[in-house]
């Protein structure tokens, strides 16, 4: 019996506990509201203030030399300062994709935090973009490095192909050797035509580097007309020999012949140019007559 009073004395004191009330469900008020806002909106100048940093940094200037050689320890600057710049976009690209994704039901709702949204999404795409033309140019300045130490350092090895060509070329049982002396020379000028084009890509996006690479295409049309001597190399006989040296010396000969007939022709141009200039002088002299 007492039990069944207590029980029933426990149903009466809930029934009459205060209800929440509706002001309590709703979200926070107004000024609460405009609180939040206003703190997003300083948390965002914070990330746009260190993207701004960002993009001022990753403007760099490459202030190298281009007249002089592009050095390891030169390249290892650009190199470290671009994968720097890099690291710091990719932090931040974290940690604002954090931030905005936590907070992103009160941007929905607020016009003045969506167009900082927008703001810092272009500028970090700015930023990153900048950063990406800095690679490229890193890029070509270190293949261009690259071409200019390699087709520089080809001439001992084609000096001993050629050599080696021209001894296999003595006797028709060493056409094998002859081949595979063709065969790798033709691996290295492969190499060497694919470093020149890149070196002359950098070139043309790097007026400066159009002094040295002048030298460097001298270079390589050594090499390319050393190449096409190794690569129509064959036995021929001892006559056909004797015959092509002569030959060679007829065609030195003819070439002396017209260049010395063009010379003489030149300079017979250049006299007469004179004297009629000197008659003309006189001409002109005889009709200064003397007045009063």
């Amino acid at each position: 019996m007492k039990f069944i009073r207590g029980l029933f004395m426990l149903f009466a004191f809930v029934a009459f506990l205060p209800l929440p009330s509706a002001a309590q469900e709703q979200v926070p008020v107004e000024e609460d509201l405009t609180s939040t806002y206003i703190d997003i909106g300083e948390h965002m100048l914070t990330f746009q203030e260190e993207l701004n940093q960002l993009s001022v940094l990753s403007r760099f200037q490459v202030n190298i030399d281009l007249e002089m050689p592009l050095t390891d320890a030169l390249l290892d600057v650009v190199a470290k300062r671009i994968q720097s710049l890099n690291a710091s976009l990719a932090s931040f690209k974290v940690r604002w994709a954090t931030y905005s994704q936590a907070q992103q039901v009160y941007v929905a709702e607020n016009d003045t935090l969506l167009e900082k949204v927008a703001q810092i999404q272009q500028l970090e795409q700015m930023v990153a973009d900048t950063l990406t033309f800095r690679q490229q140019q890193y890029d070509q300045l270190a293949a261009f490095a690259k071409a200019e130490s390699f087709i520089w350092k080809q001439d001992k090895a084609y000096r001993k192909l050629y050599r080696a060509a021209a001894q296999y070329s003595l006797s028709p049982k060493l056409a094998p050797q002859l081949e595979k002396v063709k065969a790798e020379e033709a691996n290295i000028f492969a190499d060497a035509q694919n470093y020149y084009g890149q070196a002359k890509a950098a070139s043309e996006s790097f007026p400066g580097l159009k002094v040295r690479m002048k030298g460097m295409e001298q270079k390589y049309n050594e090499l390319q007309s050393v190449s096409a001597k190794i690569q129509e190399m064959a036995y021929k006989p001892l006559i056909q020999r004797v015959k092509d040296y002569l030959l060679g010396l007829a065609a030195v000969a003819i070439l002396m012949m017209f260049f010395n007939l063009l010379t003489a022709k030149l300079k017979s141009l250049k006299q007469a140019r004179d004297q009629a200039k000197k008659l003309k002088e006189q001409m002109q002299g005889q009709r200064n007559y003397p007045t009063i």
